[in-house]
């Protein structure tokens, strides 16, 4: 009788793009498991049908937009930071057709701040650019940083499974400057110590070029396809710090693979299969 390898995978719209099969399957053969990864299309309307048909040998789901928060109602079971946050990227099965959903973007984003700026860091004035699931996990890292001040920028944060609910849940009051007022916003920007931009490239490139940033800021583009973006260029060139969406998403997959396996991977070998893309 044919055995069937276990297999995992990560779902999404586009998927073509992502890295998360580099790393994974890196983590895998290192650590001697043979554990298959698959980039599958999965459009929001699909989500329900997908999970209805999960084979017994999927070991478990990385979720990326814009499934995040849409798969949450569809689970069996939300770990509580994943709930709090309202946005859901990693989806693991347990016996019994229980699907249970974690949240591994706020370790990736504590771990990446922590990798380039140390481990005692904690940034005095915060900006998170966008409002979406992304944005939501964010505002859980800086208060797990100990932020002083957060502020988002966005064009709008009504909605549902914004940020802004998802700061009422976590307990916390961030600002809210809105785009439309864009001396507001750029005052908030160069002040701040820490930005986190959840945007695509493009949205705001205009924008950012009226901006005077300085070498004290650190910026976090959680966007790293293509890379550079305007922000990074433009805080780069004054001499501030950059931490890529790489090094976020090599963290968060390193807690994703413990959730697929209950094993630790190698960090380095992961970092290793990411740095050649």
């Amino acid at each position: 009788m044919q055995t069937i390898k276990p297999w995992a995978a990560v779902i999404g719209s586009p998927i073509t793009h992502s890295l998360s099969p580099a790393l994974h399957l890196a983590a895998y053969r290192d650590l001697g498991l043979e554990i298959d990864y698959r980039r599958i299309e999965v459009k929001k309307d699909e989500v329900e049908s997908f999970l209805e048909s999960w084979p017994e040998e999927l070991a478990g789901l990385s979720v990326t937009m814009p499934l995040k928060q849409v798969i949450i109602p569809l689970l069996s079971q939300v770990d509580g930071l994943a709930k709090a946050v309202g946005a859901v990227n990693t989806v693991v099965p347990f016996p019994g057709g229980i699907t249970a959903g974690f949240n591994t973007d706020v370790y990736g984003i504590v771990a990446a701040i922590k990798e380039v700026k140390g481990r005692d860091w904690s940034p005095k004035k915060a900006v998170i650019i966008g409002s979406g699931a992304t944005a939501s996990s964010a505002l859980a890292a800086l208060v797990e940083l100990g932020t002083g001040q957060i502020n988002l920028v966005a064009r709008r944060v009504s909605g549902a499974g914004n940020a802004v609910q998802a700061a009422t849940r976590l307990g916390i009051d961030p600002g809210y400057v809105p785009l439309a007022a864009p001396d507001k916003a750029r005052e908030i920007l160069e002040t701040a110590d820490l930005i986190i931009s959840t945007v695509p490239r493009e949205v705001l490139d205009d924008f950012y070029k009226t901006i005077s940033f300085g070498p004290d800021q650190t910026v976090l583009d959680i966007v790293y396809d293509p890379w550079p973006s305007v922000l990074v260029k433009r805080v780069t060139n004054i001499g501030g710090s950059i931490i890529s969406g790489k090094l976020m998403l090599l963290h968060q997959a390193v807690m994703q693979v413990k959730l697929f396996t209950s094993r630790t991977p190698n960090l380095e070998v992961m970092r290793a299969a990411i740095i050649k893309k």
